[in-house]
């Protein structure tokens, strides 16, 4: 009989002084020793919400890492920073309802029409430019509605801020878009913004594969930690190139090479890990890409600290400094 009688209450949401209870999914798990050779508990709990690290001042037993418990709990203040502090803690079956535990992205619904737009976007740039070639691409991908419920829905990383239901459409059209606007101001051409904008849409096409949800944790595949997310974007797609240029010549229309081989450069070249970006689609492209990984990682660090009552962050090791967040 399930011991979470309560409503569930958000991990991340409590500050110090908060009691709560709730279900949550166990990612770590440690027995360690006190200064005075104590042996407690230290956990790791996630929900939706995000993770937080619990303690228990006693050594529990009968759990593992990727299992559930049922926590009652008090925050508590530890030098001016909460530190969560488990009064009771049970094991506990996983929820047939996941939903308090998978983060969904915000404005999903948003990013589907925006994604719709930037479609349109492309369809205008190609009538522009005579040259249909990577609107045929783009929606030969996704004609496939398998294959884009599944992009729509796919987290976009193992990291927190993508690591969403929604995560990977999110991000692909905040560069596409970001790239898009930022086209005119740098004087690219219609040809150069329409292999620009495919590419965009495409270049994450990979992370379907490459990153997926274990229990409730955004977690990488065995295929993208041994492929990449950019090898996999590659191989899903070649049989679109293949059904894109048969499906032209049977209805009269022309593949242009050129226009193809540009669109696979900004989409091998997007994270400049194998390829650098020789074009100028490719080079603003990636900067979009590297500007949103960069303001991504430190807003999910700035989010993640737990120093909530100093004016500065904790020291960020990656961008060896601490962020200012006000008196």
């Amino acid at each position: 009989m399930s011991t979470a009688t309560a409503e569930h209450a958000l991990i991340a949401h409590q500050g110090i002084g908060d009691q709560f209870t709730g279900v949550y999914y166990v990612e770590q798990f440690f027995i360690k020793l006190t200064v005075n050779g104590k042996e407690y508990t230290d956990m790791v709990l996630r929900d939706k919400s995000g993770s937080r690290s619990v303690k228990a001042w006693t050594k529990l037993t009968g759990i593992e890492k990727g299992e559930f418990v049922f926590v009652s709990a008090r925050v508590e203040d530890y030098q001016g920073a909460p530190s969560i502090i488990a009064k009771n803690v049970n094991p506990e079956e996983a929820p047939e309802n996941l939903s308090n535990y998978i983060a969904v992205y915000d404005d999903a619904g948003d990013n589907v029409e925006l994604f719709d737009t930037l479609q349109a976007e492309l369809t205008t740039l190609c009538a522009n430019i005579s040259d249909d070639t990577p609107i045929l691409l783009v929606e030969e991908v996704f004609k496939s509605g398998k294959l884009f419920a599944t992009f729509i829905a796919a987290p976009g990383s193992a990291k927190p801020h993508y690591g969403r239901q929604g995560g990977l459409l999110a991000r692909t059209v905040r560069v596409a878009k970001m790239a898009h606007n930022l086209a005119g101001d740098y004087d690219l051409t219609d040809v150069e913004q329409a292999v620009m904008l495919a590419g965009g849409l495409l270049h994450r096409l990979g992370s379907v594969d490459a990153f997926a949800f274990q229990d409730c944790a955004p977690v990488s595949t065995l295929k993208g930690e041994l492929l990449g997310s950019g090898n996999l974007s590659m191989m899903r797609l070649a049989p679109s190139i293949r059904r894109t240029v048969e499906a032209a010549q049977k209805d009269g229309k022309t593949i242009k090479q050129d226009t193809l081989i540009r669109i696979l450069h900004v989409i091998a070249s997007h994270d400049s890990a194998c390829v650098k970006p020789k074009t100028r689609e490719a080079l603003l492209l990636s900067s979009c890409v590297k500007n949103d990984d960069d303001l991504v990682e430190a807003m999910d660090f700035i989010a993640n600290d737990l120093n909530e009552q100093e004016e500065f962050t904790a020291f960020d090791p990656a961008t060896k400094r601490r962020y200012y967040r006000g008196a």
